[in-house]
């Protein structure tokens, strides 16, 4: 692939980056004011009202500009980028969530789940967070600690550069499930869940660290109705 075909793709995925996070921002601020103002009630003042709209527009606006710092610092890397490894290296993310959600639709207790991973993934150790947090908060959250949880489906993935530096490449990924299969101990209003992974990779594409947080109920709701008022993206 040409230098100039790896600018103009690597462009429009640093653009994606900076219209996708103020977008968000911007989303989660109309939350938090409609929130804030009923809070308040019907007898809020119109200057309480605007003193909000105000504090959060300078929120938004230092968000906008730290993100169009970082899309300026992804543009100066863009020469020394590999198109076809940043490719490869997305689908060893989705290997990397696939391994830590399917847990909730297992058998096996906590404490097999994070021997399995632990065997399977050399980098992890007794103190990572993905074995000691992520792992049994997943599972109970899903309902796995009761047997076999609620079955998910990966509904979306998106996975960006976050750095690049000499040959190690890193990656932040959102994830989106969705229940397919309720477990038997579950309610049967299941929400979908949202996972933030982070990782990074060797130049033959082997994972050389994983992270991995679940979103809190109250960011999960708000990213569903982010969701819902977008078009699905094209594949």
């Amino acid at each position: 692939m040409k230098e100039e075909e790896i600018k103009d793709k690597l462009r429009l995925h640093a653009g994606r980056i900076l219209l996708g996070g103020t977008g968000g921002l911007l989303a989660l601020s109309v939350v938090a004011l409609g929130a804030g103002l009923l809070g308040d009630g019907p007898a809020a003042s119109d200057i309480q009202d605007n003193a909000v709209v105000q504090k959060l527009e300078g929120n938004l606006s230092d968000a906008q500009t730290k993100l169009a710092a970082q899309h300026t610092a992804l543009l100066a890397q863009l020469p020394g980028v590999d198109i076809e490894r940043v490719n490869r290296d997305r689908t060893t993310g989705r290997s990397l969530l696939l391994s830590l959600t399917d847990s909730s639709a297992s058998s096996r207790t906590v404490k097999e789940q994070q021997a399995l991973l632990d065997t399977r993934y050399g980098f992890l150790d007794h103190e990572s967070r993905v074995l000691t947090e992520f792992v049994p908060e997943w599972m109970t959250a899903t309902g796995a600690t009761k047997g076999a949880g609620t079955t998910y489906a990966l509904a979306d993935l998106d996975v960006h550069v976050s750095r690049v530096q000499g040959l190690n490449y890193s990656y932040t990924a959102v994830a989106r499930l969705d229940p397919v299969r309720v477990g038997p101990d579950q309610s049967s209003a299941a929400k979908s869940e949202f996972v933030v992974l982070t990782y990074s990779t060797s130049q033959d594409g082997t994972a050389t660290s994983l992270d991995a947080y679940r979103a809190s109920s109250k960011t999960r709701d708000a990213l569903v109705g982010t969701s819902e008022e977008q078009p699905s993206p094209k594949r």
